[in-house]
């Protein structure tokens, strides 16, 4: 471009040189005429010619005049002016020297000074990035799920890639596939008390969290298996005390009590069904020991009875959080677990106002630094806080992203109309920053600001 643009400023100056001869030659043509009208002009004065001499002579020299310089046309006239014009060749080499210096100055000075602040920019925006973190964002759980799920249709799929698909589909709200991911995972692992668990979970929440027989007899086996865990003893509890078999739901609620310990949201919800089992049977003319005898085996209060027998019965509540709040609650920290955090719950009542009470409640843990994906997450409604919920290693989505594998950590709980498992505008949420100690811990969030 720099070539092209002083091409056209020297190239005029330049061609001035072509034309400039049969200018001359037709300009001192002009120049004899003029001299030898002078003469005639001069001999007039003096006398030596006539006036008829010389009128005859001028018109002579009119006529060679007019042969040797034809009439003005738009050619002639062009080669005229181009004639009066002169070459300038000092200026033509001071265009090709100085303009390409001057153009290079003025790109070195103002490219540099640009470069220099678009690499400043970048500098202050690379030293506001944390420590060890990427400009790249991780990806989402639904681009997660959907990768897990092609590396599944590759491979096949181990125990544990199903289970991982399957909780990835329950955090989604996606329960159909949560449930086939389970059952898909229970026929390899047969035996597995924790996946007959889950997988009645989701055939009770497809089907407004109430068991079905199928479901219950999963529950069943799982407490032939494992008749001490925690988990199974609430599964089967309020799975008997929907199908009306008050006696063995009493049974293994009495049984949870003395392991739930010290969760005095898990000893209010067993003891308020127990209660609710034990009217039904004297309503049916059955004889049934009194609450407190019930009741004896555990360390609660006569003060702790009486509130937790006003507490509405369990299975109105869905089976994605702890036992204060669902079915499916984890009571205890499975034995496998290093890291186990109660987050209790609850909303103000402004932002209560502005939802209804169906809408949709996560509870969930992520890394402070590191994948955006949950390590543990659980759902409930608006209607059921406030709770306390459970979380825990075993409820990873991907294998060593848990709880135990990172030291900072940030509990969130989020009330979405939407239902979606992603933050959207409008949604309410509450945070709070842990530093993970691999051990047991209670935290209070309380949901209060508004997601931008």
């Amino acid at each position: 471009m720099l070539l092209v643009a002083i091409g056209l400023l020297v190239y005029p100056i330049l061609k001035v040189r072509k034309s400039s001869t049969a200018v001359a030659y037709k300009e001192s043509n002009l120049n004899i005429n003029d001299e030898k009208i002078k003469e005639l002009d001069l001999d007039l004065a003096e006398g030596r010619i006539d006036q008829l001499f010389y009128k005859a002579a001028r018109e002579e020299l009119d006529r060679e005049l007019l042969i040797d310089i034809p009439a003005e046309s738009r050619e002639t006239a062009a080669l005229h002016y181009t004639g009066a014009a002169k070459r300038h060749p000092a200026l033509a080499l001071v265009i090709t020297i100085f303009v390409p210096a001057l153009v290079l100055l003025l790109y070195l000075q103002l490219g540099m000074h640009s470069a220099s602040d678009e690499a400043f920019v970048a500098s202050q925006k690379q030293s506001r990035q944390p420590a060890g973190s990427s400009t790249k964002q991780p990806p989402s759980m639904a681009q997660l799920t959907k990768q897990l799920e092609e590396r599944i249709q590759q491979s096949g799929g181990s125990v544990q890639d199903w289970t991982m698909l399957a909780r990835a589909h329950k955090y989604l709200g996606q329960y159909g596939l949560a449930e086939k991911s389970f059952a898909v995972a229970l026929q390899q692992d047969e035996n597995n008390a924790q996946l007959m668990l889950e997988l009645a979970e989701m055939m009770a929440l497809s089907n407004g969290r109430q068991f079905t027989a199928p479901s219950r007899e999963l529950v069943r086996k799982a407490y032939a298996l494992e008749p001490n865990n925690a988990n199974v003893l609430w599964f089967s509890g309020v799975a008997e005390y929907q199908f009306g078999n008050y006696r063995q739901a009493i049974d293994r609620l009495v049984a949870l009590l003395p392991i739930a310990g010290g969760e005095e949201d898990v000893v209010k919800s067993a003891t308020a069904m127990i209660s609710k089992s034990r009217e039904q049977l004297i309503a049916a003319g059955e004889e049934i020991p009194e609450l407190e005898v019930l009741l004896a085996v555990t360390s609660t209060t006569e003060a702790d009875m009486k509130t937790a027998a006003a507490v509405p019965p369990a299975t109105a509540r869905p089976a994605s959080v702890a036992p204060a709040a669902s079915p499916t609650a984890t009571a205890t920290v499975a034995a496998s677990s290093t890291t186990s955090l109660s987050v209790a719950v609850d909303v103000s009542d402004e932002v209560r106002n502005k939802f209804n009470a169906n809408d949709v409640i996560f509870v969930y843990a992520k890394a402070k630094q590191g994948p955006r994906m949950p390590l543990a997450a659980q759902r409930m409604t608006l209607a059921e806080l406030p709770a306390t919920v459970l979380l825990d290693d075993s409820m990873a989505m991907v294998a060593g992203m848990n709880l135990s594998a990172f030291e900072q950590l940030v509990i969130s709980a989020r009330v979405s109309k939407s239902g979606s498992a992603i933050a959207q505008s409008g949604d309410y949420i509450g945070s709070t920053d842990f530093e993970n100690q691999k051990t047991q811990a209670s935290i209070n969030i309380v949901i209060d600001t508004a997601v931008p």
